[in-house]
């Protein structure tokens, strides 16, 4: 860690820090070639496929309901401030028309328009943020690092162990994203996936100065204490020093000096789109959790998956649409806040509090209902 050790975050970055916190709630999309098997976006590991053929979805991806337009007006409507989107997840697969890769790219499939160019204009138009999720894993690619693996040695494939010119090709496809596009933040995944008990050198210093020259916030969802240079602190499925079992980020120390997100799901226990998980959150419960990560002075990154049509699921849309309107009414002691405090009482009800600047807000939570607004 002695690289980033003398690293003072510039003026510019400090400002698009607090321009992030004060937007408090955002949308996480994970949406690739898994959206088309619809069993989740692991469905590679967990199903134990083949590479080879899965990766040959690619020729048969065609998300013809997919409009970008529809996407983010529903995504504005339910209150959320800025899209995060899996522009690369672990399988390797680019949503954008890449020129530093082998042709696993958007461009060679029958669709072939430019996913990420949709969303940014749409978003430019309707005044929400976007950012850009980026897996360090890649299962595609048997030159990434060693480690996390499990498709190489199944499969008995001879990895190429060259990470010099792995991050050549995600400095590559980094600046690709920063400059075509103009993303508001840079979300890192997959450094957990390193070789297990020991230590190996990503690089990170210079995939964060690349993504800082660009333009952009950094952040790593690498259930780890938080480094300098990364200007968000990450939180999955877990409130910010909650440690619950069911959340990745257990004993994660809270960071004081920066803006922190939660992310969670919407269709429970997956990210991407799972045609047989039926089991959403109500509104109540993803209002619920707005005010709890408010309170905890946390952002709240609430994922949804399209399914391979390139639609959003009708159960999230309709639940979506409830979430903005108690947004539209709420909103006030949510958006540009800072946590003031959060406790459980004995009966099972919470309190939720935030503040702007003189003000505290105050909201009861009861199980299964709606947030209440109490005072301010």
């Amino acid at each position: 860690l002695a690289v980033f050790a003398d690293y003072r975050p510039e003026k510019k970055i400090l400002d698009a820090r607090q321009a992030f916190a004060e937007q408090r709630f955002g949308v996480f999309i994970h949406w690739g070639l898994y959206s088309t098997y619809a069993q989740g976006e692991w469905y590679l590991e967990s199903g134990k496929l083949d590479e080879a053929a899965y990766s040959r979805a690619m020729y048969g991806f065609c998300p013809s309901r997919f409009d970008a337009e529809e996407w983010v007006r529903a995504i504005r409507g339910m209150g959320a401030k800025y899209i995060t989107i899996t522009s690369r997840h672990h399988e390797g697969f680019s949503l954008w028309p890449t020129k530093v890769d082998d042709g696993y790219n958007i461009a060679n499939t029958p669709f072939k328009r430019d996913i990420l160019g949709e969303l940014a204009a749409a978003c430019r138009r309707e005044g929400v943020q976007l950012n850009f999720y980026y897996s360090l894993l890649d299962w595609h690619r048997p030159f990434m690092p060693p480690g996390f693996r499990v498709t190489l040695k199944r499969e008995g494939r001879k990895a190429n162990e060259d990470y010099a010119a792995y991050k050549r090709y995600m400095m590559g496809q980094l600046a690709e994203l920063c400059d075509g596009y103009k993303p508001g933040l840079i979300w890192f995944d997959g450094e957990w996936g390193d070789i297990k008990g020991s230590e190996f050198d990503w690089g990170l210093d210079e995939l964060y100065d690349l993504v800082h020259a660009k333009g952009a916030l950094v952040a790593s969802n690498s259930h780890l204490p938080v480094r300098p240079k990364e200007d968000i602190q990450l939180f999955e499925r877990d409130l910010p020093g909650d440690n619950s079992d069911a959340g990745f980020s257990k004993n994660q120390p809270v960071a004081q000096d920066r803006p922190i997100e939660q992310c969670d799901v919407i269709q429970k226990n997956v990210w991407g789109y799972k045609i047989a998980e039926r089991d959403f959150r109500t509104p109540e419960d993803v209002c619920a959790m707005i005010c709890r990560s408010a309170a905890k002075d946390s952002n709240l990154l609430m994922n949804i998956g399209p399914d391979g049509s390139g639609r959003l699921p009708a159960r999230a849309v309709e639940v979506m649409a409830e979430v903005g309107k108690w947004m539209a009414k709420n909103g006030e002691a949510i958006y540009g806040t800072r946590g003031a405090g959060y406790e459980k009482k004995e009966d099972g009800t919470q309190i939720a509090k935030t503040r702007k600047g003189d003000v505290t807000y105050v909201f009861t939570i009861k199980p299964g209902e709606y947030p209440v607004l109490e005072s301010r």
